[in-house]
């Protein structure tokens, strides 16, 4: 691989990695894989995350165009997320990356010190 080409596949990771990486963005990634959610349904999958935390990265995730949130019109404060058509084409990534950590789940409870 030329040195070009190898700067290109580097930055590219770091994009993609830039826009999910962090605590909780991939997560809310993941949660929102199966079906549309609530504000609330989010904090509770997520817990122990902050109303705060989670309100920073949904707007995140939304200004990349990776979430839509879609109000609606039962109550002023009825909006639910889920993946943009640019965001569902991630999901296969999420369970590719759920398989290799369900593979490798004691080498990063070993290492990393991660609680199960």
């Amino acid at each position: 691989m030329k040195n070009k080409e190898k700067h290109l596949l580097y930055r590219d990771v770091q994009d993609a990695l830039e826009l999910i990486g962090g605590r909780w963005r991939g997560a809310i990634m993941a949660s929102l894989c199966n079906d549309p959610k609530r504000f609330t349904e989010l904090k509770k999958d997520l817990e122990p995350i902050t109303s705060r935390t989670l309100t920073k990265e949904l707007r995140y995730l939304e200004q990349n165009r990776l979430i839509i949130a879609v109000r609606g019109s039962q109550a002023k404060n009825a909006v639910c997320y889920s993946h943009s058509e640019h965001g569902s084409s991630f999901a296969p990534l999420i369970l590719q990356l759920r398989e290799w950590a369900i593979k490798h789940r004691t080498i990063m409870l070993e290492v990393l010190k991660f609680d199960q």
